[in-house]
């Protein structure tokens, strides 16, 4: 019974995956491993789920392999955090899946050093941010 569960459930993931936007980036900080994700939203849209995935290049693409955790963002400026259980080395490939009601969307990584916690924060914006854009 539990594996007919955990195979819906791990079904369900997978086809929220595929009607989503993807954001991928490889971790570049300056420490060379991170214990937990933040993802901030700062995008008009509200109440949505984000699974973030480990990526691995196969043939020049990025295939996910393995879901890190899955991120509840509420109103604009709400983040969610997620501890790692397995270590985020510097040089990962990282995948995030923002659901396609979100609408289109741009992103921000930067890198948190703090005494216990090494964090990748991952800021999701508007469109129209001018940030990443041509001035």
């Amino acid at each position: 019974m539990k594996k007919i569960i955990s195979g819906l459930l791990s079904l369900m993931l997978c086809a929220a995956g595929l009607y989503a936007e993807h954001i991928k980036f490889t971790v570049a900080g300056t420490e060379t491993r991170y214990n937990q994700i933040k993802v901030v939203n700062n995008t008009t849209a509200a109440n949505f789920d984000c699974t973030a995935y480990f990526l691995e290049e196969r043939d020049g693409k990025l295939i996910a392999q393995e879901a890190i955790g899955m991120f509840h963002l509420g109103d604009t400026n709400s983040s969610d955090t997620c501890n790692c259980i397995r270590l985020i080395k510097k040089g990962t490939h990282i995948g995030l899946a923002v659901p396609d009601s979100v609408g289109t969307i741009s992103y921000i990584v930067s890198y948190k050093d703090y005494p216990l916690f090494d964090i990748i924060e991952i800021s999701l914006l508007d469109e129209e941010s001018p940030i990443g854009k041509e001035f």
